[in-house]
């Protein structure tokens, strides 16, 4: 019987994100993630958060600490984990459910200490494209805004491909 394990998320953080290092030196980072619904029952608007633990490993983790925090908006593919252990307490079995992060696409940039930009791709997205500021800037419907110039968006793996000639940029 064949099987299939892959969530997508794409929501807030709840914390910012815990980094740690296993006794073995692999980078490890958790944080909680919102994910809201909106939806109409009876003619009435209601909207639903569903709150999820989100782990993430190596390069990754280490990014996510450095370029994420409270509120921060971001795109998650990954696979379901069923955590399960013994209560010390009331000697039960207890469990859990997490994603394991195979892909974090930031949303939104941070700016780090030296004033670069955060990267708005982690994990593995190919993005397509060259997208200097000056070439967007200089384009009709550009990003230039009035002296305050915003970085282009970056399509991750979710926008088709055009079939446009230009190279993958490598991250």
């Amino acid at each position: 019987m064949a099987s299939l394990n892959k969530v997508f998320l794409m929501g807030n953080l709840t914390r910012d994100p815990d980094l740690r290092t296993t006794p073995s030196g692999a980078s490890v980072c958790e944080f909680g993630l919102a994910v809201n619904r909106r939806f109409t029952v009876n003619g009435s608007e209601r909207d639903e958060t569903c709150f999820v633990d989100i782990t993430v490993w190596s390069k990754a983790a280490e990014n996510c600490k450095r370029f994420l925090e409270k509120g921060s908006p971001v795109l998650i593919e990954g696979r379901l984990q069923l955590d399960q252990w013994d209560d010390r307490e009331g000697g039960g079995k207890r469990s859990k459910l997490r994603v394991v992060a195979e892909q974090v696409q930031f949303l939104n940039s941070r700016r780090d200490g030296e004033g670069a930009p955060a990267p708005r791709n982690e994990g593995g997205y190919q993005q397509r494209g060259n997208y200097s500021r000056s070439s967007y800037n200089n384009q009709p419907g550009g990003y230039g805004n009035g002296g305050r110039q915003q970085p282009p968006p970056m399509p991750g793996n979710f926008a088709p491909d055009n079939g446009s000639a230009e190279e993958d940029i490598p991250f």
